[in-house]
This record gives C-alpha cells, sequence and structure tokens, in this order.
C-alpha cells in the first residue's frame, strides 16, 4: 500500500518526470479504480501544468467514467467519487480541459465525458466563451462543447455573441461566428 501512497504522492511534486512516473505506477496498480481517495487526487490534477501530462490524466479518467468496471463495492465507491468531484469543477478546470482539447483533438471524447459529469460547465463554458481576452481556439471550444453536450441554459450567450458578430464583429472574432451558428443550432433543434 505504501507504494501506492508513494504514487499518489509524487504527483504534487514539482519535478514533472515524478509526476509522469507516479501517474503510470498508480495505472499500473490500478489504485485509481480501487481507491476513492486516489481517484479524487487523480481529478485534482486536472489543472495539471503538463499538456502532455494533463492529457494523459483526462484520457484515462474519460476512459474510466465510461469502464463498465464499477461492479464491486469498492470501485462504486470510486465512481461516486470521480462523479461527485467532476461535478463541482469550476470555470479553471473547465478552462484547461479546453486547452487538452485544442492541445489534442483526440481527447475530445473523454474531455465531453468529463465536462458531461457538472451540470454547471454550461455557465462556466459561457464565461470562457464571452472572455475576449481568453484564446480565440479555446472560445471555439467552449461553444463547440455548450452545443454537443446540450447546456441550454448557455443559448442566451450564444445568441447574443452570434448576433453581435453578424451585425458588427471583427475580422477575428468572426472565426467564432461558424461555431456558435452549429451550438446554436444543436441546442434549438426539435
Amino acid at each position: 500500500m505504501s507504494v501506492i501512497w508513494e504514487a499518489a504522492e509524487s504527483l504534487t511534486s514539482t519535478d514533472t518526470i515524478n509526476r509522469v512516473n507516479g501517474l503510470e505506477r498508480l495505472i499500473e496498480f490500478d489504485a485509481i479504480r480501487q481507491l476513492p481517495l486516489v481517484a479524487y487526487i487523480l481529478v485534482t490534477r486536472l489543472e495539471e501544468p503538463d499538456i502532455e501530462l494533463r492529457t494523459n490524466i483526462v484520457r484515462y479518467l474519460g476512459n474510466l467514467i465510461n469502464s463498465d468496471s464499477f461492479t464491486s463495492d469498492q470501485t462504486e465507491k470510486v465512481q461516486t467519487t470521480l462523479l461527485s468531484t467532476l461535478s463541482s469543477m469550476r470555470t479553471r478546470q473547465v478552462f484547461a480541459l479546453l486547452q487538452v482539447s485544442e492541445y489534442d483533438k483526440t481527447a475530445e471524447a473523454s474531455v465531453m465525458d468529463l465536462l458531461s459529469c457538472c451540470s454547471y460547465a454550461g455557465s462556466h463554458l459561457s464565461e470562457i466563451l464571452s472572455n475576449r481576452d481568453l484564446p480565440r481556439e479555446i472560445r471555439k471550444q467552449a461553444a463547440f462543447y455548450i452545443g454537443q453536450i446540450g447546456y441550454l441554459d448557455a443559448l442566451p450567450v450564444l445568441e447574443r455573441m452570434a448576433n453581435r458578430l453578424q451585425t458588427r464583429g471583427d475580422e477575428q472574432e468572426a472565426l467564432i461566428l461558424p461555431v456558435l451558428q452549429d451550438a446554436v443550432l444543436l441546442l434549438t433543434a426539435p
């Protein structure tokens, strides 16, 4: 058991290699599926500074959420911990997920799975989308996930932005318009 705790502790190291090795050992020992605390710690690493390691964490958590292996009492506790922790994500974690999606398009399904666990993600995504100081590609990701997941509470923000960009948007901002329009169509489809 001490090997697992050492691996979990290494996720907080200032050295990226130690964090990578810690994740690999936790996966090797299947600790994340067995111990709710380890699953919780892994969710807290959604803001991991190293984008490649964060992407691996997002992929692993996405696969874990979709897994049918939650059959024993212990693994059900892990699933409960995962869903509970992910449901309380804030804007920083959502932004970090969008960065992963922008960094590696093949991680989109995992990002979508994690965002789907948070009913408040729509308002966080709306906040990111509306912030013109943030990178345009991240804002486009926010609009994309709003439409794909179906956050109806974000529809007014999408419509307002689309109208504004159609009437008086600058060229750079107009690059977001097609994604906004697609998201509106998805949210308003019968």
